[in-house]
């Protein structure tokens, strides 16, 4: 019996084939198994990658859109420079200042920062309180360095107001 299933596997090359043919077949889907599953973990990994780069990218969005309507309210008031931004503030409080002048310029990486002195006598509390209030919420980007809040000797209800702002802005 051993011989005659020897002769019939060696003997016929029809069978011999065949038998080739579907060992070979079974390692190939043994292989392309392997294969699947293991491109399967992958793609699960970057469909991961994927959501969580779409989920910052929205939040990147939402910050470009921040800091655009920023820029845009900013862009409403254009200013020629620091001393304007700061009587453009003073008119709309009927506030005249005794001294502003600039006094220079700094960059600061992209940015450059236009200083000026702003010097108010005779002025009540409330009115230096609106007055910081509104150089605070400006649509031009200021920012108040040093301020120095005095009371007068002739009545000490009025107030000498001495400030240094900074205007910034790009390039």
């Amino acid at each position: 019996m051993k011989t005659s299933v020897r002769r019939i596997l060696l003997y016929d090359k029809t069978i011999l084939v065949l038998s080739f043919a579907i060992l070979l077949t079974i390692i190939l889907t043994f292989m392309s198994v392997i294969y699947a599953r293991s491109f399967k973990s992958r793609n699960d990994q970057l469909i991961s990658q994927l959501s969580e780069m779409q989920s910052l990218s929205g939040n990147v969005n939402q910050i470009k859109a921040i800091v655009e309507s920023k820029e845009s309210k900013m862009g409403l008031k254009k200013t020629s420079g620091i001393v304007s931004a700061l009587e453009q503030i003073l008119k709309t409080h009927g506030l005249e200042a005794k001294v502003i002048k600039p006094t220079g310029k700094t960059k600061i990486d992209e940015f450059t920062e236009d200083n000026a002195e702003l010097e108010i006598e005779s002025t009540d509390l409330n009115s230096i309180v609106n007055l910081l209030y509104k150089i605070d919420v400006s649509p031009v980007p200021l920012k108040i360095k040093t301020a120095s809040v005095r009371s007068t000797f002739e009545d000490p209800d009025k107030f000498t107001l001495k400030l240094t702002v900074s205007l910034m802005s790009r390039g």
